[in-house]
């Protein structure tokens, strides 16, 4: 089996929805349930990414009853087939994308990147931040990982005197949304600049500068409260006014934020796909993924929803 890691940096606000809310949110977004943070599924990245196979569909039958079906093309080598021997032929494996780096509302600075122990240890399980070093070379960025210690709620770890601390000397606080932060450990500088190498955003560059590593409690609070809310109606083609039951709030993951998910590729399955290697699997995805650059995912795409840039490394 083969490994590569997909980014996902969201350019336009991102909505996968879990469907209707009895809550204030109608529609809120999909998240993992023990920890609140939100996830692009599986299913979702990859029936985005097989849309772009649809020019290799094959055509069945005539007239009528013709139409077009994977079959034995490349997009069931990738993806699966239509027929019930589908589980036999793909050969690729999406994982979920998890949030790494989510934008918050700073007072000074504008904004900043916040991200959490947790999600930092999940991303180096998964081979985000490279492998374990020999004992000739060091891996920097998961040396500062494995170094960190979880914040309490009130302190956090990010650069003192930077972009995002308040006052001119010596300044040790800093204000995303209504909560102040005092600092505490060592700023990973290592640990930031290698974030920043993960996608090719001269945008997202300044992470270097406005990172903030919360506690993991805190980082839930603020990617279930600091989501994006769009509130949306329903205009009568009668009358030119809102419809009276017409109103919903639908929430959204915020532009800015960074998912990374890990794909798998195995040999080629089945009688038809059986010499097929998995390295010609992640060649032809990349080759394919290096083209685009930019997909969407997710809801109302016709709004500009779930525009995202999509890097793939071989880490």
């Amino acid at each position: 089996m083969k490994q590569r890691i997909l980014y996902f940096l969201t350019h336009t606000p991102l909505h996968v929805g879990a469907g209707a809310s009895v809550g204030a949110i109608d529609q809120p977004i999909q998240r993992e349930r023990h920890t609140g943070f939100p996830i692009i599924p599986a299913s979702s990245s990859k029936g985005s990414f097989a849309d772009h196979w649809n020019d290799k569909l094959e055509t069945q039958g005539e007239g009528d009853k013709a139409k077009q079906v994977r079959g034995k093309s490349d997009a069931a080598w990738l993806f699966g087939s239509d027929d019930a021997n589908a589980f036999l032929r793909w050969c690729s494996a999406f994982g979920e994308a998890r949030v790494l780096a989510f934008p918050i509302r700073s007072a000074k600075g504008s904004y900043a990147w916040i991200t959490c122990p947790l999600m930092l240890q999940r991303a180096a399980r998964d081979g985000v931040f490279g492998k374990e070093s020999s004992a000739n070379e060091k891996n920097e960025p998961l040396d500062q990982i494995y170094a960190l210690s979880e914040p309490d709620d009130v302190k956090a770890i990010f650069q003192p005197n930077g972009k995002l601390a308040l006052g001119a000397n010596d300044s040790k606080q800093i204000v995303l949304e209504e909560y102040c932060l005092t600092h505490t450990g060592t700023y990973p500088d290592k640990l930031a600049s290698a974030l920043a190498k993960l996608v090719s955003d001269t945008a997202f560059d300044s992470i270097k500068e406005r990172l903030v590593i919360l506690s993991n409690g805190m980082m839930t609070h603020f990617v279930t409260t600091a989501c994006e809310i769009a509130q949306h109606v329903c205009i009568s083609d009668e009358t030119g006014t809102a419809k009276g039951t017409g109103l919903f709030n639908q929430e959204n993951v915020p532009a800015d934020t960074l998912f990374y998910s890990v794909l798998r590729a195995t040999p080629g399955r089945g009688e038809h796909f059986k010499d097929k290697k998995a390295e010609k699997a992640l060649t032809e995805f990349e080759t394919k993924v290096r083209t685009i650059q930019v997909f969407q995912f997710g809801g109302d795409a016709s709004t500009g929803l779930g525009f995202c840039s999509v890097t793939i490394t071989n880490q």
